[in-house]
């Protein structure tokens, strides 16, 4: 379990709280959400997030955009938490704090591609 403020990460479940309640966050910006959350307050580039989350696919990079406009939504308040730093990439300004020990994030591999 990780706490980022109001928030609680469930790694292993792929779940989150805000204030204890759950809230929906699609599966591939919770996969985003993980890799900032494993950085624990390191900037990840660009590059870096969209090798990890895309592996096998090509994507524009809106699509990061958009992903991280969902992490941004669920944060509420605390949304300037989660920095972009131009032309880099993105870090969460303030480190996570294990509530218990989390496994390591590995992103799900991409089957569309794997499936043609």
């Amino acid at each position: 379990m990780i706490r980022i403020e109001n928030l609680t990460v469930l790694p292993d479940r792929r779940k989150i709280f805000v204030d204890g309640a759950p809230v929906e966050l699609g599966y591939t910006a919770m996969d985003v959400l993980l890799i900032l959350i494993e950085a624990n307050g390191a900037l990840v580039t660009k590059d870096e997030l969209m090798d990890r989350v895309w592996p096998t696919t090509i994507v524009a990079d809106n699509n990061l955009r958009v992903q991280i406009c969902g992490i941004r939504k669920v944060m509420g308040e605390h949304h300037k938490l989660l920095v972009c730093v131009p032309g880099r990439g993105y870090r969460l300004l303030r480190p996570v704090h294990p509530v218990h020990a989390a496994s390591t994030f590995v992103a799900r591999p991409d089957l569309s591609q794997a499936a043609r």
